[in-house]
């Protein structure tokens, strides 16, 4: 598996490519990492090929590999039979060469929207009707050199089709949910006690605190909400280049005291957020999956998100949450907070149809049809 964020970064590709390692670990694979060599490396229970990188000015946490002389000998040696990688970047093209060099199937899984988060994240200051057909026609070109292409949800392969993307074959496996870790049985009201919010019904907001999550949407419900609703709170759990910049809106709309930032929490803290809050909101329409909504779900925790891209793909109006376009927040987290509880069993049950487990199996023929047709173009290569 090949990256272009890695941990000590924590973000939905670095999380989905730890989950599909484990899952497939448990079927009885082996998995090695290629990552960017970043200045903190973290003790992993499995073999990881660091290469040199340098990191995005505008967010240090993306990093460039722009060296790699060592890669297709580390792959040899590993005796892979597939890879896969998980960036759109500096690694989607180092793998494609080390592939094609080795004749070793490629997949590749659609994790961020590049066209959208380009204008954030932009090597150049080149305006953003100029920069956003550039993104496209690079995406077109890349996306049809992997075996397979993956698409978290069924939404996101429709846009890829929608914008001319051709590829020899694209594939539906979302990234599964631990529902062993992610469980209602983690409520725990000592965890809001914590954080000075036992007595207050609490939204919970996960993800990176970045401008593309529009964060802002959300804490403009709240300050729409302060009169009627005095004990409602905000628990924003994660970080990002945008966190001071969120803080300083909620200041300016007078809800500083209804918000508090956790930053991130442990990894034993995460699973009592969702099983400890009444709801969850979800104002980004960035997600190729959004992970943190079936995560919520499984943890017994209904949901407000937007109606776009993957959101409308898991969160069913009011069955296991509420759905909002942008000026209609407000009223989806009234929606969703006056029936949390009847729509709780309806979370949990959604969430289970997610599992490692069943999503690894996905993912396991997603690699047999990359075999399949690597297998058939080598044979039509020769005659």
């Amino acid at each position: 598996m090949f990256a272009d964020s890695f941990y000590p970064t924590i973000d939905g590709a670095v999380i989905s490519m730890e989950t599909q390692a484990r899952g497939l670990e448990a079927r009885g694979h082996e998995v090695v990492m290629f990552a960017p060599n970043t200045p903190k490396r973290l003790k992993m229970d499995r073999p990881v090929h660091y290469f040199p990188s340098f990191a995005f000015r505008s967010y240090t946490d993306y990093r460039i590999v722009w060296a790699a002389p060592r890669m297709m000998e580390c792959v040899r040696k590993e005796k892979v039979d597939v890879l896969h990688c998980h960036g759109l970047a500096s690694m989607a093209i180092l793998s494609l060469t080390v592939a094609r060099a080795l004749n070793i199937p490629h997949v590749l899984t659609f994790h961020t929207m590049a066209n959208e988060a380009v204008k954030y994240y932009s090597f150049v200051p080149l305006r953003e009707d100029m920069m956003v057909p550039m993104v496209w026609i690079y995406l077109r070109n890349l996306l049809r050199r992997p075996e397979v292409v993956i698409a978290p949800s069924a939404p996101i392969r429709d846009e890829l089709i929608e914008n001319r993307i051709k590829m020899k074959a694209c594939e539906v496996v979302p990234t599964g949910i631990d529902i062993q870790r992610f469980t209602p049985k983690n409520h725990d009201p000592t965890f809001l006690e914590r954080w000075g919010l036992d007595g207050n019904r609490v939204i919970l907001h996960v993800g990176r605190l970045s401008f593309e999550k529009r964060l802002d949407i959300v804490l403009n419900a709240m300050a729409d909400l302060r009169k009627e609703e005095p004990d409602l709170r905000l628990l924003v759990v994660g970080k990002g280049p945008a966190s001071d910049y969120y803080r300083r809106l909620a200041e300016s709309l007078g809800i500083k005291d209804r918000v508090v930032f956790t930053g991130f929490l442990p990894d034993d803290d995460l699973p009592k957020a969702y099983a400890s809050c009444d709801m969850l909101v979800i104002a980004s329409t960035f997600e190729t999956q959004g992970l943190v909504v079936l995560e919520a779900m499984a943890s017994g925790t209904p949901v407000a998100g937007i109606r776009s891209r993957a959101i409308p793909e898991f969160v069913k109006e009011g069955k296991n949450g509420c759905l909002f376009d942008e000026t209609s927040c407000t009223d989806a987290i009234r929606r969703c907070l006056s029936k949390a509880n009847s729509m709780k069993m309806e979370a949990v049950a959604t969430a289970m149809g997610f599992s490692i487990d069943t999503c690894t199996a996905k993912l396991e023929k997603t690699y047999d049809l990359a075999a399949e047709i690597m297998k058939n173009d080598l044979e039509n290569r020769w005659f």
